[in-house]
């Protein structure tokens, strides 16, 4: 194992907080929700997902591989939060904040090339949802509806997304002027 890094030391941290959310916000879920039956499995399911995922990626940290499990924190986050805002059958806008968190979480961990990667998949995503699923007030058709859900929330993801890259651009930059492209980790 070689000496841990700053940059493990942070994503230690950063680990051990997701896994604190995880275990602390369940009940409050579970209370916001109502203690419904058909919440409690998807609450435990989800937060305990997370928590094991988090403990595992203490360990690979522990053992040397910061830079893997900050990739695989990413992605993980990613394969939850977009199969929760599949499945939960919410309009798109309710679940904005969580593919924000992710691709900011993508922009400290990971490389540029993931965070440009997950924005456009999560773009993806939210279009198809807010597509699917508009949000129909009386009155309103559904082109409309479809369009209007759309403009609601893929611009500001986009332009979140568009800052977060640029910032990993100029923390490339300070590292020695390498790219993805010629193999630099960009982590600062």
């Amino acid at each position: 194992m070689d000496r841990p890094t700053t940059q493990d030391a942070f994503l230690r941290t950063l680990l051990r907080l997701i896994l604190a959310a995880a275990l602390l916000t369940a009940p409050l879920f579970l209370f916001g929700e109502g203690f419904e039956a058909k919440y409690v499995g998807r609450v435990a399911l989800s937060n305990g997902a997370c928590a094991l995922l988090c403990l595992g990626l203490l360990a690979l940290v522990r053992r040397g591989k910061g830079a893997l499990a900050g990739s695989l924190l990413v992605w993980g986050l990613a394969l939850l939060v977009g199969s929760l805002a599949w499945g939960n059958g919410e309009p798109a806008h309710v679940n904005v904040i969580n593919f924000v968190l992710v691709t900011l979480l993508a922009s400290v961990v990971g490389s540029r090339r993931e965070v440009l990667l997950l924005g456009a998949l999560s773009a993806l995503e939210m279009g198809v949802i807010a597509w699917q699923r508009p949000l129909m007030p009386p009155g309103k058709d559904l082109a409309e509806a479809r369009f209007e859900s759309l403009v609601q929330i893929l611009p500001t993801f986009l332009v979140v997304v568009a800052i977060l890259w640029l910032r990993a651009g100029m923390a490339e930059s300070r590292v020695g002027g390498g790219s993805d492209a010629a193999g630099a980790d960009p982590r600062p």
